[in-house]
């Protein structure tokens, strides 16, 4: 039996090689998207977790925890001030917003502001995704939540009538209560969701 010749028994090996390597390589890349997607959330119109309303709505005006944020020991107590919140604002009710709202939140929105800002939306289909603490009673939520608004109401990047939404949400103690601090600039992403 004649062995094959170096010039083409290289090249084969080469060939199956970087199949091997491309098929390891597409894996990766599908757990790597997988696990960013559990850390982040999706960032897509459709919101991991919840289903999009099909009536055009944002849902129901609950808050529901991933299987991650579950296990958080303040888990509840988290969820319910976030309820409270959506609560709050979905009523236009300056004085619930403040009772969950950081000193320095409401010291930056007045009662006329917060009127404008909330008079047409509504939000819903809220999820926390995970609870991270950072120390000193501080703990960041990355969330998802959809929204119905007028269309000129919406941020004007996005003059949509619904929107999902992705937030990293910071929530700090003052005087031993749990507060959500106004989300900043660049920490959240929205994308019209039909």
């Amino acid at each position: 039996m004649r062995l094959l010749r170096p010039a083409v028994t290289v090249p084969i090996a080469l060939v199956l090689v970087l199949a091997a390597l491309g098929t390891v390589a597409a894996l990766l890349a599908a757990r790597a998207a997988d696990t960013a997607r559990d850390a982040l959330g999706d960032t897509g119109p459709a919101l991991a977790g919840i289903a999009l309303p099909d009536d055009g709505s944002a849902g129901p005006p609950t808050v529901a925890l991933s299987p991650s944020a579950a296990l958080f020991p303040r888990a509840a107590e988290i969820r319910d001030l976030v309820a409270k919140q959506v609560e709050a604002r979905n009523a236009d009710d300056y004085v619930g917003w403040v009772a969950t709202s950081s000193a320095t939140s409401v010291a930056g929105v007045s009662q006329a502001q917060f009127a404008d800002r909330n008079r047409t939306v509504k939000i819903g289909s809220v999820i926390l995704r995970r609870i991270d603490p950072v120390g000193g009673g501080e703990y960041v939520v990355p969330t998802g939540w959809i929204t119905t608004q007028d269309p000129a109401a919406a941020p004007p990047d996005v003059p949509a009538a619904r929107l999902c939404w992705q937030v990293s949400l910071t929530v700090v103690t003052e005087r031993g209560e749990l507060k959500l601090v106004d989300p900043a600039a660049g920490s959240s992403l929205r994308t019209p969701c039909g």
